[in-house]
């Protein structure tokens, strides 16, 4: 019985030492999910008084777009969505507010991890 036991020890142990070779590791998951939740308190701040920041929900003010449909637009890359976010005359009339540098790095990484490849609109 000792051996079984022995044996599927040996095979888990086999099974996690084949992992995807290009698989984050836990510390790297752990640092993207830390500058997520900035981004995410941020926007919460900032932004969750129109638009619906987080994955799921509608957003508060129909004419804001909830974050998702933004972050799953067709073409949309870090870089169009940080000159976008810099370029202040780009915004609605009802967006008047200006971003630091900082911020708009911390709003495009969240966004970005709201990107999903079986994403389809609410609508």
């Amino acid at each position: 019985m000792q051996l079984k036991s022995v044996l599927i020890a040996a095979g888990a142990l086999i099974l996690a030492a084949c992992q995807h070779a290009g698989a984050e590791s836990p510390v790297q998951t752990q640092a993207a999910a830390d500058e997520g939740s900035e981004g995410l308190a941020l926007a919460q701040a900032a932004c969750a008084g129109c638009h619906s920041v987080e994955a799921y929900g509608l957003s508060p003010n129909p004419a804001a777009p909830e974050w998702p449909v933004i972050a799953n637009t067709q073409g949309l890359t870090r870089e169009t969505l940080t000159h976008w976010l810099t370029q202040a005359h780009n915004y609605p009339e009802q967006m008047d507010f200006y971003l630091e540098e900082d911020e708009v790095e911390l709003l495009v990484d969240y966004m970005l991890t709201l990107q999903r490849d079986d994403y389809h609109p609410p609508y």
